[in-house]
């Protein structure tokens, strides 16, 4: 590595390790470990540059490292690499175009359970989706964004800059939000990549389709009652008392099935059986003409994933 713009990391005034990090143009991070002589790398898709729209996959993997020797800061023996390194985490994303990106609401209608996720925003251009528990392997974080504004923000300047034709890259992504999700384990990526190990070559390889998978964990599609209807009805309009009970519920939670949770687990005790009233509620909230339409968008979103998703390399690799 060049000593210039690395650094040493010293423990009791040895050596222990050589780093080198950045943030623009684009994320790279690699540790090289002087004790036992392996390597960690994280970087990001963007530094295919040109063909950041393929992401990296397992066509292109080799142009991934090759344009990281071409910075300067290190030389790397790609095809050595690329043999015998093994994936620590990683993204899976997919790019979707066609269909209106989901707000807020569309995904707290299909949410698996509203106590277990928190939709949260995403900066000015999207929303993140997260599952509230603290042991590393079950959690699970997806993201939802528009992927257009998000590479016209100021920090993408420099990246954009290295291009042959940024603006076609900008018209690429216009219209486009990228539905991506976290792998943070060497268990997880093995169950949802479907492989026996976690080495690099074999990740890549792998046909599963593991945003697919994360996707059916956090979203679920309730059935859509017989007759749909048109027009918000008025919570007075309903024949049985109950009915109109619970769509004065809905109504004063504005059709917003985490408030009402949050109602529930307030006002009921912690000993009784929720999942009664929930169900009732969701299918009376269903019935209700914006919901379908949501329910509706997300289905498209799950074929539109479930007919490819490509692997994002973001996070780290050792070797």
């Amino acid at each position: 590595m060049d000593s210039d713009v690395t650094t040493k990391i010293l423990r009791s005034n040895i050596g222990t390790a050589i780093r080198y990090s950045q943030k623009m143009p684009f994320n790279i991070y690699m540790n090289y470990s002087l004790q036992d002589n392996r390597c960690v790398i994280e970087l990001s898709s963007k530094v295919l540059l040109d063909r950041y729209p393929e992401l990296i996959n397992i066509n292109n993997i080799q142009q991934c490292f090759e344009n990281i020797n071409r910075i300067g800061f290190c030389e790397m023996e790609v095809d050595g690499i690329i043999h015998n390194s093994e994936l620590l985490t990683c993204d899976v994303t997919s790019d979707i175009s066609g269909i209106v990106q989901p707000d807020r609401l569309a995904m707290k209608s299909c949410l698996v359970n509203h106590n277990k996720f928190r939709v949260q925003k995403y900066g000015n251009s999207g929303y993140t989706i997260n599952k509230m528990v603290k042991t590393r392997n079950r959690q699970i974080r997806i993201i939802i964004y528009d992927k257009g504004k998000e590479l016209r923000k100021k920090n993408n300047t420099e990246y954009l800059g290295m291009l042959t034709d940024a603006d076609s890259m900008l018209t690429y992504f216009d219209g486009k939000f990228r539905v991506e999700a976290n792998i943070n384990t060497k268990e997880q990526i093995r169950q949802l990549f479907q492989t026996k190990s976690t080495d690099l070559l074999d990740v890549l390889k792998s046909e599963a389709n593991p945003l697919l998978t994360i996707f059916d964990e956090v979203f679920t599609f309730p059935e859509e009652p017989e007759h749909q209807n048109q027009v918000m009805p008025s919570p007075l309009s309903f024949p049985k008392l109950r009915m109109v009970k619970n769509a004065l519920l809905l109504a004063a939670c504005e059709y917003d099935m985490e408030k009402v949770d949050l109602v529930l687990n307030n006002t009921l005790s912690p000993h009784t059986d929720k999942s009664k009233y929930r169900t009732e509620l969701n299918k009376l909230l269903n019935s209700y003409p914006l919901p379908n339409k949501n329910i509706a968008l997300m289905k498209k979103i799950r074929e539109e994933i479930a007919k490819s998703a490509t692997t994002e390399i973001t996070t780290r690799q050792g070797y």
